[in-house]
């Protein structure tokens, strides 16, 4: 009976620990994380997670990735991809406390019509919207303050609750204070309001400087992959880009997860 032997390659050693990343010259100490991105998608096939498992058949499979950007990386099984990871980020206290904290003053003051050059509007702390029958609302330093309850319905008086927690929402999110999910409750009553100050919503819109855009109905920030504000999240990666540059330049590595 003849042995099959396995010729394993100094990559393939890698992927099954047997080599650290320093070991050999062929590969870079990034290599370290796209291992870890690797394995997370065998185990996410071999479980089950995503609905199939290419290799169930046991048949030779392609793999291949794509580093997309410091945080991205594009993963392809037979040519088809498959997922991008997202490297996850570390935050200083501070910056949680900007986006974690739900009782905190408004950033923006003061309203701009709409533009619709830009397909823009600022709504800040003075802002007032009379909503009809009596009810209106005003942007305070904290919250959005309702006037005209009873003069309706209890109809009348949920529909402006809804409305003037929307507007909360909207502003803090768009203030880069909010996830974007805090928006998700209030959306319909959002796009309403949007479109009653002459908002486009069918397209990229921008609210006190935040670039939006609807997805899957819900409102986002556009082009961001996290949860996180873009212009903290941007904060985060910048560090992470040179603590990467400075463990490559200096032959450290850790794996980062």
């Amino acid at each position: 009976m003849l042995e099959h032997k396995i010729d394993k390659n100094k990559f393939v050693d890698f992927c099954n620990g047997d080599v650290k990343g320093e070991d050999t010259e062929t590969l870079n100490h990034f290599d370290e994380h796209t291992r870890y991105q690797f394995t997370r998608m065998l185990y996410a096939y071999g479980t089950g997670i995503t609905g199939q498992n290419p290799f169930a058949n046991d048949e030779e499979v392609e793999i291949t990735a794509d580093i997309d950007s410091a945080t991205h990386t594009s993963f392809y099984v037979n040519g088809q991809k498959a997922f991008t990871a997202i490297t996850g980020m570390s935050y200083l206290p501070s910056e949680i406390q900007t986006f974690g904290t739900i009782q905190q003053p408004f950033k923006t003051r003061g309203y701009k019509l709409y533009d619709p050059g830009t397909n823009s509007i600022t709504i800040g702390v003075g802002s007032r919207f009379n909503l009809g029958n009596g009810y209106s609302m005003t942007v305070q330093e904290v919250f959005v303050w309702g006037e005209g309850y009873g003069n309706g319905s209890k109809a009348d008086d949920e529909r402006c609750n809804m409305i003037i927690g929307g507007l909360n929402t909207l502003i803090h999110f768009a203030d880069q204070q909010y996830f974007s999910s805090m928006t998700d409750p209030y959306t319909d009553y959002i796009l309403d309001f949007l479109a009653s100050q002459g908002v486009d919503t069918s397209r990229e819109f921008v609210i006190n400087g935040t670039h939006c855009e609807l997805v899957n109905g819900k409102i986002s920030e556009v082009g961001n992959d996290y949860v996180v504000p873009s212009s903290i999240q941007q904060k985060a990666v910048k560090r992470y880009k040179e603590s990467m540059s400075q463990l490559l330049n200096g032959g450290t590595w850790y794996r980062w997860s």
